[in-house]
């Protein structure tokens, strides 16, 4: 089991409302038949969400992926909030590398504020078992 967590996904609520080109943020290997696990930073108290954008991502035939829900860290004080966290499981099948972008978005007063980030997963094959 991997866990990966990223800190710096995203540069919180001020994203702007035009999507910029989406970017690698980070690249992880696995193992096809494993499970990873990712933590990505952000702000549900003012509408924020993590969604898969299915159609920037590729290799979606080569992993399973599933939103857990979110965990909200503990408060830091009354005038800074808690820094949540959307877990968010990858289950990898086969060999082969696999881009999952994922938005960053809310929707207000009309328009999607949104922020695209790719994590790219290198699948290496399964070891074979003697």
């Amino acid at each position: 089991m991997l866990i990966v967590t990223f800190a710096m996904l995203v540069s919180g609520p001020a994203a702007s409302v035009c999507a910029k080109e989406p970017k690698i943020i980070r690249t992880v290997e696995a193992k096809a038949g494993g499970i990873m696990f990712l933590k990505l930073p952000g702000d549900p108290s003012v509408g924020y969400k993590w969604r898969l954008n299915k159609k920037l991502s590729k290799g979606l035939n080569l992993v399973e992926v599933l939103q857990l829900g979110w965990l909200v860290q503990k408060r830091r004080s009354f005038f800074i909030r808690a820094q949540s966290v959307q877990n968010i499981a990858v289950r990898t099948k086969t060999a082969g590398q696999a881009d999952l972008a994922f938005d960053y978005y809310r929707r207000m007063a009309g328009q999607t504020y949104s922020r695209t980030s790719i994590v790219r997963v290198i699948i290496e094959p399964r070891l074979a078992t003697q």
